[in-house]
């Protein structure tokens, strides 16, 4: 990955906060303004399938090159790498990227997550730090999982977001952990019973002082009034989207993208493409 990213424009960078303990990576990469067409591919190998997912975009199809910035937000055990081949698109539209690690994540010094919660002084200090021709406005933010909680608690404290991007946004915390191991855990989550799953997040939210109400959606969204597309997935057991459904207001728009897997929530098809590049659109 550091020799594709390399190669496809981004840089490696790092972030160091004194005051707040310690440092992180983060990856930045400028638009791309010398290519008149582009080609989105990747290969999902599973268990038992393989999945293609292929984008192909000119110039014709995208003829205003956008100007701003997208901070883009990984998900839990995810690392800034993750989410490089989607900033990939967003910079053919003409965005700078910025792309952090997260607490006790990637290139982050710090020993324990965020739980997108203590993610947000970071994130807006890394912002803020940005010289203007690095971030120019109008500013949004792409959150995957839960980093689209951080995404918006982000937009809670700042004034100067245009939009938010949530791709498959974690759900309550206690069931998400809960889908999330049986995905990644199969045979031990046979042995862990669901109440344990579930009590050992209530322990690591008290401990951190964490309420879980800051990790739910439905609480922490409504009175956030930025545009926000949501994208979610008819079978994905972590983020259904029958789930955000109900957040659909003036501001949430809830869209639909079938037949995907959670894990690859972030990864651009033409389906992505119809859903948030007219949105991106609206939002000038």
């Amino acid at each position: 990955m550091p020799e594709l990213i390399v190669e496809l424009g981004g840089e490696q960078r790092q972030f160091c906060m004194p005051y707040l303990g310690g440092c992180t990576e983060y990856l930045y990469a400028a638009p791309i303004t010398d290519s008149d067409s582009r080609v989105f591919e990747f290969t999902a190998v599973g268990e038992t399938q393989t999945q293609e997912y292929k984008l192909t975009l000119n110039r014709q199809q995208i003829p205003e090159a956008r100007r701003g910035t997208m901070i883009m937000l990984h998900g839990y055990g995810g690392s800034k790498e993750t989410m490089f081949f989607l900033a990939d698109y967003y910079r053919f539209l003409g965005f700078h990227v910025v792309i952090p690690d997260l607490k006790g994540h990637g290139g982050s010094t710090h020993e324990q997550p965020g739980f997108a919660v203590d993610d947000v002084e970071m994130i807006t200090t890394l912002i803020n730090s940005l010289p203007a021709r690095e971030r120019p406005h109008p500013l949004f933010i792409t959150g995957f999982s839960m980093g689209a909680l951080a995404a918006v608690h982000v937009a809670r404290q700042r004034n100067d977001i245009s939009g938010l991007v949530l791709l498959a946004p974690m759900r309550q915390f206690e069931d998400a952990v809960y889908e999330v191991s049986k995905i990644t855990h199969e045979q031990t989550s046979k042995i862990v019973s669901e109440e344990s799953i579930r009590e050992g997040v209530k322990n690591t939210l008290m401990k951190r002082n964490i309420d879980p109400a800051s990790l739910d959606l439905h609480q922490v969204l409504p009175p956030v009034k930025v545009p926000t597309l949501i994208l979610a997935s008819n079978v994905d057991s972590v983020a259904p989207f029958e789930y955000f459904k109900p957040l659909e207001s003036r501001y949430v728009t809830v869209r639909e993208i079938p037949e995907r897997h959670h894990f690859l929530m972030a990864i651009m098809d033409p389906k992505m493409h119809e859903h948030l590049y007219p949105w991106l659109q609206r939002r000038r």
